[in-house]
C-alpha cells in the first residue's frame, strides 16, 4: 500500500501544477471550470483508462503520454495488478516529476506575471 500512496503523491503533484496553471491562464471561476473540464476529459479518454493505449493511433499514444493519469494508471495497475514495487515502475515516475517541473514553472511565471 505504501507503494501506491507514494505514487499518488507523484500524480497529485502533477495534477496540482496543472491546476495552478488553469488557475493562471483564467480570468474568472467559469472559465477556470471550463478549461478543467477541456483538460479532464481528454486525459480520461487519452490515459488508456477506458480504453486499451496500444489500440489507439499514434497521434493520440503521444498526446496521451503527456498527460499524467496516463503514467498513474500504468503504476497503478502495475502495484495493484502485477504487484511491482516503485523501484521497478520509475519509468512512469519521472514523467510525473517533469511534468510537475515545467507546469510548475510555467505557472509561476504567469502568476508573477499577473501581479505587475
Amino acid at each position: 500500500m505504501l507503494d501506491l500512496y507514494l505514487a499518488s503523491v507523484f500524480f497529485i503533484l502533477a495534477a496540482l501544477a496543472l491546476g495552478l496553471t488553469v488557475s493562471t491562464l483564467a480570468k474568472t471561476q467559469f472559465q477556470a471550470i471550463q478549461l478543467t473540464v477541456f483538460t479532464f476529459l481528454p486525459s480520461i479518454l487519452l490515459s488508456g483508462f477506458m480504453f486499451p493505449f496500444e489500440g489507439m493511433p499514434r497521434v493520440p499514444q503521444w498526446l496521451g503520454e503527456v498527460i499524467p493519469l496516463t503514467h498513474f494508471v500504468r503504476l497503478s495497475r502495475g502495484i495493484l495488478v502485477r504487484g511491482a514495487e516503485l523501484s521497478e515502475l520509475h519509468a512512469e515516475i519521472w514523467p510525473l516529476l517533469a511534468f510537475f517541473a515545467v507546469f510548475m514553472v510555467i505557472a509561476t511565471l504567469r502568476f508573477s506575471k499577473r501581479l505587475d
